[in-house]
């Protein structure tokens, strides 16, 4: 039994693979109908974790890549990203393809393919696209709970702690909007990354995610002609509820140093302060936009920022 005081001294703060995103050594799970674009926004991940460049507004932590397809052949996955216009290099990702093999792989397969990229090309994290494509379990039930809870993902997080790996699985959505098979996946997995197409709005994508490490975030993206995904400019214009009451309370005060605590504590906010801080840090473009400029403060105390407001100029004025 340890004292609270005990745990702090011991703890460290958890490496991530995409910051505020993905934790290392976590598993994941990218859920979409059919045609929707999850080897797309599968692709492009890969392409900056394996190059360390931004995803989407994350920062990412950069490491070989590895891209398992039980689906798609080496030629579909090079014509895709050509038409993306990523830049892999032979050290930083690697294709194992299963797509043009007379069987899936097993559980000894994933073992055999984890290791070689572990030892010899140093690399974190794994996309495995598609998920039902691997039998980890010599004829799992995809809708036993029991099969997928107490088998499939007690294997995955073996490989995971073992190697270090941060692995995402690929998987379809069912006509209902949730994980294709038994509803132990989305508990099963750290974070569940969902897709979807609304017929209303034919050239936008709306992504949903739900972790159990990060805050739950909902974004609007498109695809450029390059099929590569971006948020939206509507999204970016629409803040979360919290940072407009800190507009506001900033509008007010015009200029002031502060912490997230401090902020949380004189607006009330029903968040902690650790999702305060990181809602500001992923909206600060949004921010400056509307006259609002974060900076750290000049003082010893690296939590203490600077907020500074001046009233925007815009282009009819």
């Amino acid at each position: 039994m340890l004292t609270i005081s005990e745990v702090k001294k011991n703890y460290t703060k958890k490496d991530f693979i995409v910051d505020s995103f993905m934790k290392s050594s976590g598993i994941y799970c990218l859920v979409a109908r059919p045609k929707v674009g999850k080897s797309l926004f599968g692709l492009q991940l890969a392409h900056s974790i394996a190059n360390g460049t931004i995803f989407l507004g994350f920062k990412t932590n950069p490491s070989p890549v590895l891209y398992i397809s039980t689906e798609m052949s080496s030629m579909q996955i090079c014509e895709r990203i050509e038409k993306m216009n990523l830049n892999f290099t032979d050290d930083n990702f690697f294709i194992e393809d299963q797509a043009s093999k007379d069987r899936k792989l097993n559980h000894m397969d994933l073992q055999l393919v984890f290791q070689d990229f572990a030892l010899n090309h140093n690399g974190k994290f794994i996309i495995v696209d598609m998920f039902t494509g691997v039998d980890v379990n010599n004829g799992y039930d995809l809708n036993n709970y029991q099969d997928i809870n107490q088998y499939v993902f007690p294997k995955y997080r073996e490989l995971c702690q073992k190697y270090g790996f941060t692995i995402l699985l690929i998987h379809h959505l069912n006509k209902n909007n949730t994980s294709l098979g038994s509803t132990a996946i989305d508990g099963a997995v750290d974070g569940i990354i969902t897709l979807k197409k609304d017929n209303n709005y034919p050239n936008k994508l709306f992504l949903k995610y739900d972790s159990r490490d990060y805050p739950e975030m909902e974004l609007v993206l498109k695809r450029n002609d390059n099929l590569i995904y971006e948020i939206s400019e509507l999204e970016k214009e629409d803040l979360p509820s919290e940072l407009k009451l800190f507009l506001n309370y900033s509008i007010r005060k015009k200029e002031f140093d502060f912490t997230s605590s401090e902020v949380v504590s004189a607006l009330g906010l029903m968040i902690k302060p650790s999702v305060f801080g990181k809602l500001l840090y992923s909206n600060l473009d949004v921010l400056e936009k509307e006259g609002l400029y974060i900076t750290d403060a000049r003082k010893s105390d690296k939590r203490r920022k600077h907020a500074l407001y001046e009233e925007p100029i815009f282009e009819n004025e």
